[in-house]
């Protein structure tokens, strides 16, 4: 690696450059390189002070997800997983500088990309598993994804790069993208916030009525664009007429019988080892991997409990079993309790 060689780095800076003029970046390096044996993947993250939208807020952006230096891809089209991020946080407690509870964040973020090999883009949306900024009360605890408002997607010497912008989400306004569309969610929410400023102290967007309506107009008119569930356990059994499901995904099943169903769209659960597909049909059956669903039965198995057990479907053709789930703690590798 060449690093006076940093065609990919030098693009960042050019697209900073433009945006905020002769404005000096506080730059947050990892001290020893991901490549070398570091526990950071980023190899920096560079923080503006903007005023987009009217308040004055922190403008994180990241270096690494890209290409930096050399092309090591093989694919010439995009510059190393094909974007950068960035979040822009209103933080009452860091006034004077940015809060570092973000760049803990954006680190954890990029672990997962680089051990997964999975990507974000503009209409994704993921839990955080707890607050955004752990130790800290805040009602956000889970992220959408979107265009950054002001960087657009660039190409460099290795690549398209996106600027992919986190969006902090409230609970409910996590269950509510899941029930409709991230990216229509997130266009809603620019309407009032045109930065999508990720607010620790900001209350859910769905107690203003207004919006809380127009979110329920989308789902009760497009039901959802989530289109699989990943499960921590499942079985089907054509043979058994046994169609299982883990205890904590039984809520996002319900999800998908709602939101996709009835709109004539296939939805898929998906376990480690094995998918089922579930699509609408007149009659209940399994084929293989796939579980056609009445709309009885659908609307039987949304009345099903969060507890373990063998469940038979009004059509007798199939036995719907939730299987208990043991939630692990995370230091401890004990088990803390369990779903079902």
């Amino acid at each position: 690696m060449d690093e006076e060689h940093a065609p990919g780095w030098d693009a960042i800076d050019a697209a900073l450059e433009k945006l905020y003029g002769q404005q000096k970046p506080l730059h947050f390096g990892a001290s020893v390189p991901f490549a070398a044996g570091g526990e950071d993947p980023l190899t920096g993250i560079s923080v503006y002070k903007s005023k987009l939208g009217g308040r004055a807020h922190w403008h994180f952006v990241t270096y690494g997800f890209s290409e930096l230096f050399d092309k090591e891809s093989d694919d010439p089209s995009t510059s190393g997983y094909g974007f950068e991020m960035t979040v822009r946080v209103v933080d009452p407690e860091s006034k004077d500088e940015p809060p570092k509870w973000v760049l803990s964040l954006l680190q954890n973020l990029a672990r997962y990309v680089f051990n997964s090999g999975n990507v974000f883009e503009a209409g994704h949306y993921t839990t955080l598993n707890g607050p955004i900024a752990l130790g800290r009360e805040t009602q956000l605890v889970a992220a959408a994804f979107a265009q950054d408002p002001e960087l657009e997607t660039m190409t460099t010497e290795h690549g398209e790069v996106a600027f992919v912008q986190l969006v902090g989400l409230t609970g409910d306004e996590y269950d509510a993208i899941r029930d409709w569309d991230s990216a229509k969610m997130t266009a809603l929410m620019q309407e009032k916030d045109k930065a999508l400023l990720t607010d620790l102290v900001r209350e859910s967007t769905l107690k203003d009525k207004v919006f809380a309506k127009k979110v329920k107009e989308g789902v009760e008119k497009e039901g959802s664009s989530m289109a699989a569930v990943f499960s921590t356990k499942g079985e089907i059994d054509a043979e058994k007429r046994i169609f299982g499901v883990a205890a904590n995904s039984l809520e996002d099943l319900g999800r998908l019988l709602r939101g996709r169903l009835p709109f004539g769209r296939d939805a898929t659960l998906i376990w480690p080892g094995g998918s089922a597909t579930i699509v609408a049909g007149d009659e209940t059956k399994i084929d293989d991997d796939t579980l056609t669903l009445s709309e009885a039965d659908r609307k039987a198995i949304l009345e099903i409990p969060v507890k373990r057990g063998d469940y038979p479907l009004p059509s007798g053709k199939v036995t719907l079993q939730v299987i208990p789930i043991k939630i692990l703690d995370g230091k401890r590798k004990k088990v803390e309790r369990t779903v079902g």
